[in-house]
């Protein structure tokens, strides 16, 4: 494979080149990073099955999201800071 930015075939295939942060969902951005440009690139083809996490802040732990983490649909983050979020 070669760099569309250089030419050269110094090409590392399928890297995550960065993540992007939209709508609170965590979403992988996989492509290919060149050596000789020192340039990442995204493929031509659409990405197939990548995960992705929507995150929501709550105030409190309630029984309904009790359940459905023991049930493992969901989970729920408490962090340092005592903010709470459930991430499915």
């Amino acid at each position: 494979m070669r760099c569309p930015n250089c030419g050269k075939q110094s090409v590392i295939r399928s890297v995550t080149v960065r993540w992007s942060q939209s709508r609170g969902a965590m979403i992988p951005e996989r492509g290919h990073f060149c050596t000789a440009c020192k340039k990442g690139f995204e493929d031509e083809r659409p990405p197939s099955g990548e995960l992705a996490f929507q995150s929501v802040k709550v105030d409190g732990m309630t029984d309904a999201l009790r359940y459905l983490q023991e049930s493992a649909d969901l989970v729920v983050v408490r962090h340092k800071t005592g903010v709470r979020e459930v991430l499915f």
